[in-house]
Formats: C-alpha cells, sequence, structure tokens
C-alpha cells in the first residue's frame, strides 16, 4: 500500500506545484520565436532536473520501488555534450526488507553530432557504480552501459530513434552475477498539433547473454508541458509498461514524475 501511495502523492505533488511555479506557456516577446522543448527529442540537450517515481511488479509476488532523482547539464559552446548525475532510493521486498535505501547511483556523459534537418546520432557512456546500500537494491558490480541513438526526423515532423545499448560490468562483488546485457530500443514520438503534448513508445528486445534469457518490454510516456517554472518548461508525465516472455522480470510497471527542462 506504501507503494502506491508514494506514487499518488508525487504525481500530486507535481500536479500542485505547477499553478505556484508554473505560468501559462503561451509566451510573449522574445520567446515566443522560440519553439517549445518537450523533452522527446534525444537529439537535442538542456539543462534538466528531474523526480520520478517507479513501482515494479516483480515476478513470484514481489515488488520493488524506486525513486531516482536526476540533474543534467549541457557542456560546450554549441551544448553538444551533456553530464547526467541521478541517485535512486529504492525498495525491493524480495528479501523481505520493505525499508527504502540508497541504489547505485551513476553518471552519463551523452554527446549529439552529424544532426541535419534529416537524422542525427547520439552517443552515450553512463557508469553505474557499485552504492547500494544492501544487495537487492544493486547488481553488485560497477556497470558501464554504452547507447548509441540514430534519430530520424520523418517528414510528419515524428522523430524514429532506434538505439542499441550494451552493458557490462567491469568490477565489483566477485561472488554477484556478471553483468553483460543487450537492449534494441524502437523509440517513437508522434507529432501533435499542440507541442505541450508529448507521447512516447519505447518497445525493445532485451537479451541477458550471462543467464540465458530473453524478454520483449514496452513503455509507453504520457505527459504534458504544464508551464515554466525556473525559466523552463515544467512538465508532469506517467510512464506505464509491460513485458512479455517467459524471462521477462517484471510483468507490468508505472512510472510518475516531473521535471524542469531547459532553466
Amino acid at each position: 500500500m506504501n507503494r502506491y501511495a508514494s506514487v499518488i502523492t508525487l504525481a500530486l505533488g507535481c500536479l500542485l506545484a505547477s499553478p505556484c511555479l508554473a505560468q501559462s506557456s503561451g509566451a510573449s516577446g522574445p520567446q515566443a520565436d522560440k519553439p517549445l522543448d518537450n523533452g522527446t527529442d534525444p537529439t537535442r540537450f538542456a539543462r534538466l532536473a528531474e523526480a520520478k517515481f517507479e513501482y515494479l511488479d516483480l515476478k513470484g509476488g514481489f515488488g520493488s520501488s524506486t525513486l531516482r532523482l536526476s540533474f543534467t547539464q549541457p557542456l560546450g559552446e554549441r551544448r553538444d555534450y551533456s553530464l547526467r548525475f541521478r541517485a535512486p532510493v529504492a525498495s525491493v521486498d524480495v528479501a523481505g526488507n520493505r525499508d527504502y535505501g540508497v541504489g547505485d547511483a551513476s553518471l552519463q556523459l551523452a554527446h549529439v553530432f552529424g544532426v541535419t534537418p534529416h537524422h542525427g546520432f547520439v552517443a552515450q557512456g553512463e557508469l553505474s557504480l557499485n552504492t547500494a546500500s544492501r544487495p537487492e537494491l544493486g547488481t553488485g558490480k560497477n556497470v558501464f552501459k554504452g547507447t548509441l541513438i540514430y534519430a530520424r526526423f520523418l517528414d510528419s515532423g515524428a522523430i524514429f530513434a532506434p538505439a542499441f545499448v550494451q552493458s557490462n560490468s567491469l568490477s565489483g562483488d566477485a561472488g554477484r552475477p556478471t553483468v553483460n546485457t543487450t537492449t534494441l530500443d524502437f523509440y517513437y514520438v508522434p507529432k501533435f498539433a499542440d507541442p505541450r503534448n508529448l507521447v512516447t513508445f519505447d518497445p525493445a528486445v532485451n537479451v541477458d547473454w550471462e543467464n540465458n534469457k530473453r524478454y520483449l518490454s514496452l513503455q509507453v510516456t504520457m505527459g504534458r508541458v504544464v508551464g515554466s517554472a525556473l525559466g523552463g518548461n515544467l512538465i508532469v508525465f506517467v510512464k506505464p509498461s509491460v513485458f512479455a516472455g517467459g524471462d521477462r522480470p517484471s510483468q507490468w510497471g508505472v512510472e510518475v514524475g516531473c521535471k524542469i527542462l531547459g532553466f
């Protein structure tokens, strides 16, 4: 019950914050000519502060809850690099302990290149550190995740951005399983007449080479730019997810959150 209360509390907090921090997104003056950034274009880097809470219904009747706090800072005069720090606070009840604790913090460096009116590329390198306060809250390993995204800007205004993601453990607890996973993600963003509304689709094929497991997943993000805050766009969103295949680690999940983009 506490997990669902946390989801509802964060969602209400984001919504209640919008009247206090935000104003109507109908801009005037110099801001009116700038296209609205709703955070769906992977080739567009901006300063970002985000809080999101995810609940996953795990196999075997267990569950996990994670609050993820992130901060992203673009780098360079052309803003073609960005650095992101993420700190999770999690609860996983597989060991009978429902208390929250620190998970594996991560640091990601991203680079966008080759951008034209038709396409662009993004390369990401992320290092997840073995910082979990309890074994079930992390991998027990220091893990490097490399990602290559090809973003195609379609004539309709939609974005199709497939990604190849490879994760491998580098060091850590010798008694914990080695991490060696591959994900093929097929990110798609339809275009809406009102750019304040956003929807993204993330179907993915996931392979765990170390344990010879394969499964499918689908995440759908639905959100809205509710106004401006601290000079950026305040966005609230919900992201349900489902998993398929006999090797799937979870049945379903839901994530809610809010973020300030471009402040």
